[in-house]
């Protein structure tokens, strides 16, 4: 295995850099964030065992219901938890080794969402 797609739901919008909200509403969201991020890395990996990456590529490609200007460095930051939590299945040693490709940005009404390609860099 080389490449691994997951597939998340758009992260609240307090876990955004931007975003005043409360600490705790904060740290309720990235904890559950976080866990669905694991639950969903773990699905698309199926029974086969994490790859344990030092380094990997990373490329996201976020859906919205509606279109409009979005800063696609604020939606990499927005993504913390959720890269921690793929991290936490094993996939990538630690996400400190993630390399972030450039974000895309798209519309779709009937099915917004988080797509992230994870592709493993070899040792060198």
């Amino acid at each position: 295995m080389n490449e691994l797609t997951i597939t998340i739901s758009l992260p609240d919008a307090s876990l955004s850099p931007n975003s005043r909200s409360h600490w705790g509403k904060k740290a309720r969201h990235t904890k559950a964030y976080r866990g669905a991020a694991m639950l969903a890395t773990k699905a698309a990996l199926g029974r086969t065992r994490p790859p344990g990456w030092l380094k990997a590529l990373c490329k996201v490609s976020a859906f919205y219901a509606v279109s409009r200007r979005r800063d696609t460095d604020n939606l990499i930051a927005s993504l913390k938890s959720a890269f921690d939590g793929i991290a936490d299945t094993g996939v990538i040693s630690n996400d400190s080794g993630l390399v972030h490709l450039p974000a895309i940005i798209g519309k779709d009404t009937r099915n917004p969402r988080i797509v992230i390609t994870i592709t493993g860099i070899p040792h060198t």
